[in-house]
């Protein structure tokens, strides 16, 4: 073949791509060489960082990934920050809770300052009435023509009082009697004297059962009780003439009549009232002397000493002397009560002032009128007239009333502040005093020991000591006297007084206090020298939140 021929070209071709093969080896292989070349050299990497830690590489970021970076950072905190605060705010709520459950309560305290209040103070006053009470003049049992609060004429038969075991038959006997009477002169009332005067009254009566029989029922039927009353008028003085009439065929009837009536007046009793007036059924047996000419000479004692009245039963039998029934004679009625002076400065006779009178079942105001003045060395007695509302305390001898609001000044305390306490009551001759302290010698057996007390409140007589569990207490037996003299006294009586707990210092102190009025909110306190309360003292606002001792701050 000659050189350049085709046969040559491919034979040579064939030779250089085995040459090449043998020089540089497939691409797939060196690239799978160079991958397991370089996972070597990681591994082998990874192994140094372990065991070496401090001689890893710090990696560089691109921008890009700076970038990418700072967003997942803000995406993070923008998600993160509102769980930390919601998670700090729910830690305080569950501490301030917590405190709150084991905390004490607050105890407020506030300055004792003067002050007023303006409050309807209550008093007491005693009503004086012209009046007289009628007593029975024999044993039997009354029967009464009048109610309570009617009014009477004078000689008016207020009641009967009978012997109700012989009374009955004469009664019963009378009424067959008249029966007969009334029969009889039907039979020939015309030709009787009085027979035009009993026609008139028939025709009457035919009249009003005419007159009212035209109403209708379904409109009103109380025309009918008044219909029965105006009939039972007329029949009265029908038979009154019927009964009263002297007539020869009836002259046994009559007769027998007078005989029975005479036994009958000697078995009872007919009362009359000897003034017009009120009726009450009430007494208290001092009707003749609180009257309005005894005012002058009434004083302060007779009002403290006067008790409620005595009712009148209307059903029991009475004995001779026993009242039956009290009439007031007039509208005019009298009130006495006592101020002190200081209340009634520029009063004078005939002021007129209103007053709330507070009853046992009712009140009203009245405009009363002062119709007497007596100063005294701290009181003044005080005489009011009425002339309205006498009814209404018909039964009543003291009364309690109020005038419009009073202000009323002293050291001014919150109600709440206010406290009761028991205190030992001894004898201001029981105390003793070792280096400067006082107290008490405790009887223990044949010797005695010194107590310490703290006294609380005092008086001329007695002193007040505050019960405790360490002190002196009920059934503990002390000396009172001294030397030879003294002799055993045995701790048994206690009074009740109100108070206040002073926390001038950091312990609640209860101090005792003499209220001079109220109202719903506050007390007037008196100020007190010794033991008691003084003015810029600071009380404790709420006592109910504390114990006597207990710290304050």
């Amino acid at each position: 073949m000659k050189k350049g021929s085709s046969g040559n070209r491919k034979k040579r071709t064939r030779q250089d791509t085995l040459s090449r093969q043998r020089q540089y080896p497939a691409r797939d292989n060196v690239y799978e060489l160079n991958r397991i070349r370089q996972e070597r050299e990681r591994q082998n990497r990874q192994q140094q960082y372990t065991r070496y830690p401090q001689q890893r590489p710090v990696q560089q970021q691109t921008p890009q990934q700076k970038k990418k970076a700072a967003n997942r950072r803000r995406h993070y905190a923008g998600r993160i920050l509102p769980l930390f605060v919601f998670a700090v705010v729910v830690v305080y709520l569950m501490a301030q809770l917590a405190m709150m459950a084991v905390k004490k309560p607050e105890v407020n305290v506030e300055t004792v300052a003067y002050g007023t209040i303006d409050t309807p103070r209550t008093r007491q006053g005693l009503i004086v009435r012209d009046e007289y009470v009628v007593n029975s003049d024999r044993t039997g049992t009354p029967f009464y023509q009048y109610s309570e609060g009617d009014y009477v004429k004078k000689a008016a038969v207020v009641c009967q009082v009978k012997d109700t075991a012989s009374t009955d038959a004469l009664e019963d006997k009378l009424a067959s009697i008249d029966k007969n009477i009334l029969e009889s002169q039907k039979n020939r009332s015309d030709l009787s004297v009085f027979s035009e005067d009993i026609e008139r009254l028939e025709k009457n009566m035919a009249g009003t059962v005419e007159l009212f029989g035209s109403r209708s029922m379904k409109t009103d039927a109380s025309y009918l009780y008044a219909m029965r009353t105006q009939l039972d008028s007329y029949l009265m003085q029908r038979n009154e003439i019927w009964l009263s009439e002297n007539v020869e065929g009836l002259s046994q009837l009559n007769e027998e009549k007078s005989a029975y009536e005479q036994q009958l007046a000697q078995s009872m009793s007919s009362v009359s009232a000897t003034e017009s007036g009120v009726v009450a059924f009430s007494y208290d047996g001092l009707e003749e002397t609180l009257t309005p000419e005894a005012l002058e000479n009434l004083t302060a004692a007779q009002i403290s000493g006067s008790t409620d009245m005595t009712p009148i039963s209307k059903v029991q039998s009475v004995a001779e002397g026993d009242p039956l029934f009290r009439v007031v004679t007039s509208n005019e009625w009298y009130m006495m009560s006592y101020f002190p002076n200081q209340d009634v400065i520029g009063w004078e006779t005939g002021d007129v002032y209103q007053l709330n009178l507070i009853g046992e079942d009712t009140s009203v105001s009245v405009n009363a009128t002062v119709s007497m003045l007596t100063p005294g060395e701290s009181e003044t007695k005080v005489v009011f007239t009425c002339f309205t509302h006498m009814s209404a305390f018909i039964n009543q001898r003291m009364i309690s009333f109020s005038m419009d609001s009073e202000t009323v000044q002293g050291l001014k305390i919150p109600n709440d502040a206010i406290v009761e306490k028991t205190l030992l009551k001894i004898p201001v001759s029981c105390l003793t005093e070792s280096n400067g302290v006082q107290g008490v010698l405790l009887v223990n057996g044949t010797n005695s020991k010194f107590m310490e007390t703290e006294i609380v409140t005092s008086d001329e007589s007695y002193v007040y000591i505050s019960q405790n569990t360490q002190g002196l207490k009920i059934g503990d037996v002390i000396l009172n006297g001294t030397g030879e003299n003294a002799e055993q006294y045995t701790v048994s009586e206690v009074e009740t007084s109100p108070g206040v707990y002073v926390a001038n210092s950091s312990m609640a102190k209860f101090v005792p206090i003499r209220i001079l009025d109220q109202n719903q909110e506050y007390a007037i306190a008196q100020s007190a020298s010794t033991y008691g309360l003084q003015v810029y003292d600071t009380i404790v606002s709420d006592a109910k939140n504390i114990t006597e001792g207990q710290s304050i701050y």
